[in-house]
This record gives structure tokens, C-alpha cells and sequence, in this order.
């Protein structure tokens, strides 16, 4: 079993989702069954929101108090009714929300069996709202433990296994984003594709200039997204740790021995050392058109390029910068 869950504002909305069917599957069931716990009508969704909203709006300082958790069997798991029940009341007294406000919604519009549960987070007699701090973990805990007492498939997860189980390759991990393209479209997730294509230049590159050379050839970026990496290739992106075992920026850090150096900073040191070797007069023409033009880029980016080239060089530079502009206004 897996689980996903989020916190929301909106009773109402989720209330909604739970109950529209989904575009091009009108023709299936979307709510198979639906069992409320704590509230005086489990009839109806919207009814059942309208309750959790009155006791939500006692707390006003309480912003999101609606818990959305899912919970999925495997395709080949086949549970009933009351042990998918029996599931999401462990983990609600797990969380400390057996005595809350619910609504279990079980959807027939998947290949899978799947439980939605809305929870109100505010007690609907203290008013008081339910702390869930790093939840994730009681979560899997009560998932791995029904999973082997009812007979399911087990899928130990990230945070939570049982003592003879291994933690999965955080790698093998898709997106939901990519889970749903795999499973709707048939398409070959980009994290995937990265992985076939790439992950042997993560194991073998001996720096951040080596590691954006390599990428480069594959039409791939390296990036940083909030504090880590992602390679893209301009259209869709992939976190690193899931291309490669040792791609997270902490460890490709510490294996290059200096921290992220991206490829436009790299390119531009490579570029002021070779102008720094330069000597202007025993250029060519074309020589140096091509010298005033890698200059002219770099001047123009804001850097301190006088002080990185030294005075004497960034002057030279500077005069036949001028002097190539008046060649050119001169048709020469």
C-alpha cells in the first residue's frame, strides 16, 4: 500500500474532487462507497463538508484544517470493504484523529483499489486543531504492518520498514506528476530517460566543469532548484537523486571538493583565463574579431572584468575593442 496526503483550506473543494467524475471516465464509477466517523450525516459529501466547515470556523486561527490522505492497494491486491476501513481508522488513531470529524471515500474509477479519507483536523469538541507534525512515518509504519497481518502486497517505504525489509532506491521513485503520465499515457518518465541516458556520467565525472561537459552532449542542464539539483533539458526536469545513487548536491560537493559552480560561471572563467594569455599583437584579423566579441559579452554582464583581467590586459583589450568597432563602421 501506498499512501499520499496533503493539508487544504477547503472542505468544500475536496468534497468536489471526491465526487466529479474524472474527464473521458463518466462511464465509471467514481464513488464506489462512502462511510462518515464523527458527523451526523455521511449520506452526502457536501452536507458532511458543510458540518466539518461549522466546527473548522471556531479555530480561525487554524489555516488549513482539512487533512487529504489516499490511500492505494496493488493491482493485484483485492480488498474488502472492511479492511480497507480498518486501514484508515489505524492510521486516524495513529494521528491522534479517531475522535475527529471524517468522511471515507472509496473510488471505482481505478485499475486499483483506493480509499480517500477527509479529515477535519479541529476537534469537534476542544475546537482545539490536531498537530500532525513528520506524520509520514507513523503512516507507513501502520501500512507495512497491515500489509503483512491482511496478506497485501508489501511496499516498505522511504521512512518506515519491517526488520527483514531493505528501504526502496529513492531512484525508483517516480513523480506524481510522472506516475500519472506512465500510467494514463504510456509515456517513459523524463526522470527515466535521464537515468538511461546519463546516470553513468554522474558516476565518472570528476568536477562541475567535466559534469556540464558531459551533460552538454546529451542536450542536458544542470540546475539548482530550491536547495538542490535538477537536470533539464529545457522542457521537463528531474531531481539528480533520482537519476543517479550519488547525483545529490551535497555528495557530487563533496566529491568534487568545492561547492555548485554552474556552467555559465565555469564558461566564464574559462574565457577570462584564455583572454588573460592573450597578446594582441600577434593576432589575425580574424583572431581578433573573434577576441572583441568573447570581450564585448563579458564587459557587458556587469562582472568586474578590469579587476579579474588586470588593468593592463582589460585596457589592451578595450583599444582594440575600439578600434575593430571603427573597422567595422568603415566597411574594412
Amino acid at each position: 500500500m501506498i499512501s499520499a496526503s496533503r493539508l487544504a483550506h477547503s472542505f468544500q473543494n475536496l468534497a468536489r474532487y471526491l465526487e466529479t467524475p474524472k474527464a473521458h471516465r463518466e462511464d465509471l464509477v467514481r464513488v464506489a462507497w462512502m462511510e462518515g466517523r464523527n458527523v451526523l450525516s455521511d449520506e452526502n459529501l457536501s452536507i458532511a463538508a458543510r458540518e466539518m466547515d461549522i466546527v473548522a470556523s471556531s479555530n480561525i486561527r487554524a489555516k488549513r484544517p482539512v487533512l487529504h490522505m489516499s490511500i492505494s492497494w496493488a493491482p493485484e491486491d483485492d480488498p474488502s470493504r472492511n479492511q480497507m476501513t480498518e486501514v484508515a481508522e489505524r492510521v486516524l488513531k495513529k494521528l491522534n484523529l479517531q475522535d475527529h470529524q471524517t468522511m471515507l471515500v472509496a473510488h471505482g474509477d481505478e485499475h486499483y483499489a483506493h480509499l480517500h479519507t477527509m479529515v477535519n483536523r479541529i476537534h469537534p469538541v476542544t475546537r482545539r486543531p490536531q498537530s500532525l507534525g513528520l506524520y509520514y512515518r507513523d503512516v507507513q509504519e501502520i501500512l507495512r504492518k497491515a500489509e503483512r497481518e491482511m496478506g497485501f502486497r508489501e511496499t516498505p517505504g522511504h521512512y518506515y520498514q519491517l526488520p527483514d525489509q531493505s528501504p526502496p532506491d529513492r531512484r525508483e521513485s517516480l513523480s506524481k506528476r510522472a506516475h500519472k503520465a506512465t500510467q494514463s499515457r504510456g509515456e517513459i518518465p523524463f526522470q527515466v530517460l535521464v537515468r538511461e541516458t546519463a546516470e553513468a556520467d554522474f558516476d565518472v565525472a570528476s568536477s562541475w566543469e567535466d559534469l556540464h561537459a558531459r551533460l552538454h552532449k546529451h542536450g542536458l542542464q544542470l540546475i539548482p532548484s530550491g536547495s538542490g539539483l535538477v537536470v533539464t533539458d529545457q522542457h521537463e526536469y528531474a531531481k539528480c537523486s533520482s537519476v543517479a545513487k550519488n547525483a545529490s548536491l551535497r555528495k557530487l560537493e563533496a566529491r568534487f571538493g568545492e561547492s555548485w559552480r554552474d556552467a555559465d560561471e565555469i564558461s566564464m572563467t574559462t574565457q577570462i583565463q584564455k583572454l588573460q594569455k592573450i597578446k594582441v599583437a600577434e593576432l589575425s584579423p580574424a583572431a581578433k574579431r573573434t577576441v572583441v566579441k568573447q570581450f564585448t559579452q563579458l564587459d557587458i554582464k556587469g562582472i568586474d572584468l578590469k579587476a579579474k583581467l588586470g588593468q593592463a590586459i582589460y585596457n589592451s583589450l578595450k583599444t582594440l575593442s575600439h578600434d575593430e568597432k571603427q573597422r567595422s563602421e568603415l566597411g574594412l
